[in-house]
């Protein structure tokens, strides 16, 4: 029965994991760190799973599956949606205007 429980608890915390990301991306717009390649084959490859959990009638796989399949789709399209955008990265606004070159010299 823990055992059960703890599966359930898994589920839950994998799915958020990925949900949590698509806030981000939702909030920063900003997916230059985030591989498309890796996303995309996560997502082929949950998918599989997601269609061998249904044809092994395993609930518990199955929801693990979907659950991490579809969020991790959402931020394939997040990635390209936001590839071409502009970053917000303020460090770089900081040191443009440092890199003048000195006019005492």
């Amino acid at each position: 029965m823990l055992l059960h429980i703890l599966s359930w608890i898994a589920i839950f915390i994998l799915s958020i994991s990925y949900w949590f990301q698509i806030w981000k991306i939702h909030v920063h717009k900003e997916v230059r760190d985030i591989s498309l390649t890796y996303n995309i084959l996560l997502a082929i490859g949950f998918a599989i799973l997601a269609f061998t959990a249904y044809e092994e009638r395993s609930l518990i796989f199955f929801v693990k599956q979907v659950s991490t399949t579809i969020p991790v789709i959402i931020i394939v399209f997040q990635v390209i949606y936001h590839r071409n955008d502009k970053w917000q990265d303020t460090s770089v606004e900081k040191y443009k205007d440092d890199s003048k070159p000195n006019e005492k010299r």
